[in-house]
């Protein structure tokens, strides 16, 4: 810890341990060191995350929502279309938050250029073939995670969402462990979007904490 203070000047060090549903082995070495150095908890974000091999039921709305999208013609499909995406996830980012995306639209495709095999693109087509809905999953050997979840207002009213993580968790990602929603708190953890959480528990998701600590020098 010396060398963060006399080095860089720094006056604290804040470490995000990983989730432990994304190791491949028991590797939780750095808690411990944490509680050595004395370390504080910083934050605490909850995520969403459905046990791929232990599944708990989807809610009766969920259903629904699935039934909906699958009679009005609704299909599901991998996609590397990310420009006829991020118009939706801009417009419902803007309308809800006032946010833009995190990326930008140059930056995802440059990012999925990079890394295809880890970073997806899954959307909700209407029957005429036009995108109601998608989501932005990043892939590792155990997890899949959304990072980038919306739905147009037909997308919405249709159930695409619904039925696009249906078939994501029970079809495409069936062999992962867990399927990772992400999280439904801001400004450290303080605030909890309820309506986000339970859409998320819905279909059968359950928390797993982000944390972040902090040592002061």
């Amino acid at each position: 810890m010396d060398w963060f203070q006399n080095t860089l000047g720094a006056a604290r060090w804040v470490y995000k341990p990983m989730p432990y549903i994304y190791h491949r082995l028991p590797a939780e070495e750095d808690l411990y060191a944490l509680f050595r150095l004395g370390a504080t908890l910083h934050s605490r974000a909850i995520s969403s995350v459905v046990d791929l091999k232990d599944r708990l039921p989807m809610r009766e709305l969920r259903r629904r929502g699935v039934k909906k999208a699958l009679g009005a013609g609704v299909t599901c499909t991998e996609s590397t279309d990310f420009t006829a995406f991020w118009p939706i996830l801009a417009e419902v980012l803007q309308t809800k938050h006032g946010r833009t995306p995190v990326h930008t639209l140059d930056e995802m495709l440059l990012l999925h250029e990079r890394f295809p095999e880890n970073i997806r693109l899954f959307l909700a087509l209407g029957s005429d073939g036009n995108p109601l809905a998608g989501t932005v999953v990043y892939e590792t050997e155990r997890v899949a995670h959304a990072q980038y979840i919306a739905a147009s207002a037909e997308g919405k009213a249709l159930g695409a969402l619904d039925c696009l993580f249906d078939w994501l968790i029970t079809e495409r990602y069936a062999d992962k462990a867990y399927f990772d929603f992400g999280i439904s708190t801001e400004q450290g953890g303080t605030w909890l979007n309820e309506g986000l959480l339970f859409q998320k528990e819905g279909f059968g998701a359950r928390a797993v904490v982000y944390d972040a600590y902090e040592i002061r020098f």
